[in-house]
């Protein structure tokens, strides 16, 4: 077997090994003022695709810190 069968392979057997992981939940954080509208759409969105949407409202310089 020669080095390209072999990586081609071997890059197939770890894509399937390893997959790709899907996230259950986005976090984030900032101003308060978009809160209602965030929330809104999240529910809308996890909904739609499952993934949660956690936003925290704990003011746009603690945003900007995190």
């Amino acid at each position: 077997m020669d080095s390209r069968n072999f990586a081609a392979i071997f890059l197939a057997a770890a894509c399937m090994a390893f997959g790709s992981a899907q996230a259950l939940d986005i976090t984030g954080a900032g101003a308060t003022f978009p809160y209602p509208i965030y929330a809104k759409w999240a529910q809308a969105y996890r909904a739609k695709t499952g993934i949660g949407l956690n936003y925290q409202s704990i003011g746009s310089g603690g945003g900007i810190k995190q």
